[in-house]
């Protein structure tokens, strides 16, 4: 545990150095800026959407940064002969990128508080951001296993986004209105994590929470099985070896 927790530090120390921190500040400024701007006093099915689209981005795009610059300062030969784990390394870097966004979802809700109408559960959608933010870690780890800078780490995650993500906000914003393709979507994990943050708003069939709980929670169990079976490829490959 001590040396996880040190891990978590070393990681967070990281992400302000590389002023990650600054740029997910930056990214929370502009959601409370839309929201300050929209003529809309109770915002509590707008924050869950804001919050949906923060987390998904950022906490794939982040943990890859963190990926490509420890790789260019070349570290990781140090890691490898570290008296740590892969899952205590990992565990360091996701649980320290999930942070981030524990921060942006504050600083909305703390916002829609002070200035706005907001009716959500604060400590629900905690636990929601926290599984999704957990879920795009890996998606955003496994990505820069198989990316060679950070032009294409940010090419693989629009592409996967043009695949995963808009087809989801098509149909949540009413653009596309077919329920044959509403259906369809129900097979992205995307869906699930929007379902699971909208569901905080009291707003979406319960069978819809559980079914995207356990569908995230499943996925997550997967996609770390892969990011730990492909860490030792990647980490001799980045050490030259």
């Amino acid at each position: 545990m001590n040396k996880l927790q040190t891990l978590i530090q070393g990681e967070l120390l990281r992400l302000r150095r590389y002023n990650l921190f600054a740029a997910a500040i930056f990214v929370s400024a502009i959601w409370v800026g839309i929201l300050h701007f929209l003529n809309v006093e109770n915002v509590t099915s707008i924050v869950p959407q804001l919050i949906f689209l923060d987390v998904t981005t950022m906490a794939t795009l982040l943990v890859g940064v963190t990926f490509i610059y420890e790789r260019e300062e070349a570290s990781i030969r140090t890691i490898l002969v570290s008296p740590i784990s892969k899952n205590q390394y990992l565990l360091g870097k996701i649980i320290s990128n999930i942070i981030p966004s524990i921060m942006s979802l504050t600083i909305m809700y703390i916002y829609s508080k002070l200035f706005k109408t907001i009716e959500i559960n604060f400590f629900l959608l905690l636990g929601a951001v926290v599984l999704v933010s957990f879920f795009h870690s890996l998606i955003g780890i496994l990505l820069t296993y198989f990316t060679k800078d950070f032009t294409g780490l940010v090419m693989a995650i629009m592409g996967l986004f043009l695949i995963f993500l808009l087809p989801v906000i098509l149909v949540e914003f009413n653009i596309i209105t077919s329920e044959i393709f509403g259906k369809l979507i129900y097979i992205l994990p995307t869906k699930s994590a929007l379902m699971l943050i909208m569901g905080t708003t009291g707003n979406i069939e319960g069978w819809e929470i559980i079914l995207s709980l356990v569908y995230l929670i499943l996925s997550s169990i997967v996609l770390y099985y892969l990011v730990l079976r492909k860490f030792d490829l990647y980490a001799l490959r980045e050490s030259g070896e």
